[in-house]
């Protein structure tokens, strides 16, 4: 294949990095999001292990509190490693990314004029 056509070509979903970075940060925070849960159920938080063992259906309260914190955690994860991808290696400060410190670095300044009545015509 000659490059032309290999530019041309469709890339598959799992060869796109941002795709891939939101799956892998997805799956982590499940696992924690499932850690989390564990550690509420074996430390007895609020006696939910034991009101949920003693509920005539305890799949549906364990469901609605793995929703919960699947989509809560797994936010915060994907999130996170969303908002790291600017930072470069070895840079402590907060100067954000390279994108925007060079778009900003690149503006130029130039004045815009707005035309301005004298007088006004608005009531107090």
């Amino acid at each position: 294949m000659s490059d032309g056509k290999r530019a041309a070509a469709p890339r598959k979903l799992k060869d796109e990095p941002l795709i891939r970075l939101v799956a892998i940060n997805g799956a982590a925070g499940v696992c924690v999001a499932m850690l989390v849960m564990g550690g509420i159920f074996w430390a007895n938080i609020g006696n939910l292990r034991v009101l949920v063992s003693r509920a005539e259906d305890p799949v549906l309260p364990v469901l609605m509190l793995a929703f919960a914190l699947v989509i809560t955690l797994g936010s915060v994860v994907i999130g996170s490693a969303i908002m790291l991808l600017g930072k470069r290696d070895g840079n402590s400060g907060s100067s954000g990314g390279t994108f925007f410190n060079n778009w900003t670095e690149n503006m130029k300044q130039a004045r815009v004029y707005a035309p301005a009545r004298a007088g006004g015509s608005r009531k107090r």
